[in-house]
């Protein structure tokens, strides 16, 4: 399958909006960012650097990273804004042995060399660098004919659904949605209506419930943005529409009694008509609970470990952590680490269990006076 991907040239001028650029892209439809620096300057590219983790934080598919390098270490920082893969320029290469360096260092897969149109990586696997303008006959042949990679468009404004609706039509094989169960396999009301649960699709709040008719399910995986039809006005409802508040499809899935569906979704702004993030915030009953899922865990501690950075409080071992500097909380990271270690040769786990809590405990103190967020590690990993 050809995957199409959102040619994004940096700009300094404009840096402010190139993580909505590239979240636009992402929410309709693009498998992947290109993102494109040809800035000669060091200090440029540093702030392009910058520019790229703020994006890796903001969307959740893969980016690829096009700048000129002179040194191994250019190459690395590409790498550390969180990107899958790093494209670099032919002219670059001659006469020296980066591109060998790079293959070493983070796989042959990851390293791309640019020749014209085409960048391919050490295992034969490219991208077609094509300019948008290029018209969607073009685009298909040219994805048909190639045996290798994705095609990298500069999209603009372009509707990528539509665009891929419109090629995929023509014969290429791209990465439209497409239902595994039909409506009519769905057992809709008298009414011909399934109800939809909304559900934000990073966090797994439920923001709403609302009806879907068959107009409204041919849309929504049409186009990728959460359409409804309103019993109130008897209309299809594209929310989003009035009040920009878009809802934009990652899944979509059905319950056993294929009578209901639940979807996870981007919410831009409030789902709900009150302002309110989520529909649901009447609360009825409420049994005090201590949540232990690890992602909330980690998060409310980063939360509370920051706040203590910036609000500090007498007494506590944080911030005496923090008064004595990076030394010293690297010194506790290194012990606790070694305590770790040694736990973990005794049969009963509990004590592992401990250490392994301090350990992280440590690692977090040390991540928020670093500056790195327990979102800069998931991309990180994600991309392994």
């Amino acid at each position: 399958m050809k995957l199409i991907a959102a040619y994004i040239e940096y700009d300094s001028a404009r840096k402010e909006d190139l993580i909505g650029r590239a979240e636009g892209f992402q929410n309709n439809g693009a498998d992947e960012i290109v993102l494109v620096c040809n800035e000669a300057d060091e200090g440029a590219r540093e702030l392009f650097f910058e520019t790229a983790r703020a994006v890796s934080r903001a969307i959740d598919i893969p980016f690829l990273v096009s700048v000129p390098v002179s040194r191994f270490e250019d190459i690395k920082k590409a790498f550390y804004t969180g990107a899958r893969g790093v494209i670099l320029r032919k002219a670059d290469l001659a006469g020296n042995t980066l591109a060998k360096e790079a293959s070493d260092r983070f796989g042959q897969t990851s390293i791309y060399v640019k020749d014209g149109d085409y960048c391919v990586n050490g295992k034969e696997e490219g991208l077609i660098i094509k300019d948008r303008a290029a018209d969607a006959a073009e685009a298909a042949a040219e994805l048909k004919k190639n045996a290798v990679g994705e095609y990298a468009a500069v999209l603009d404004d372009t509707d990528v659904m539509a665009f891929k609706s419109e090629i995929a039509a023509m014969g290429a094989d791209v990465n439209t949605f497409v239902s595994r169960i039909s409506f009519d396999e769905l057992k809709t009301g008298e009414n011909g209506l399934i109800p939809c649960i909304v559900q934000d699709y990073r966090g797994g709040e439920v923001l709403m419930m609302a009806y879907m008719d068959r107009e409204a399910f041919d849309r929504t995986v049409k186009t990728g943005i959460m359409t409804y039809h309103s019993r109130s006005r008897n209309e299809l409802w594209v929310k989003g529409a009035t009040s920009g508040h878009y809802q934009y499809l990652r899944e979509l899935t059905c319950d056993c009694d294929k009578d209901t569906l639940l979807a996870k979704v981007v919410q831009i702004g409030a789902a709900c008509h009150t302002g309110s993030r989520s529909c649901f915030f009447n609360e009825m009953i409420r049994h005090e609970y201590s949540a232990k899922e690890i992602s909330k865990v980690l998060s409310s501690l980063y939360d509370v470990v920051s706040d203590r950075k910036i609000h500090p409080k007498e007494g506590s071992y944080t911030n005496y952590l923090f008064d004595k500097g990076i030394d010293k909380i690297l010194k506790k990271c290194g012990e606790e680490a070694t305590e770790m270690v040694i736990s973990a040769k005794n049969p009963n786990a509990e004590e592992l269990k401990y250490e392994i809590a301090d350990l992280l405990y440590h690692m977090t103190v040390l991540m928020v006076e670093c500056g790195v967020d327990w979102q800069d590690v998931a991309v990180e990993l994600a991309n392994r």
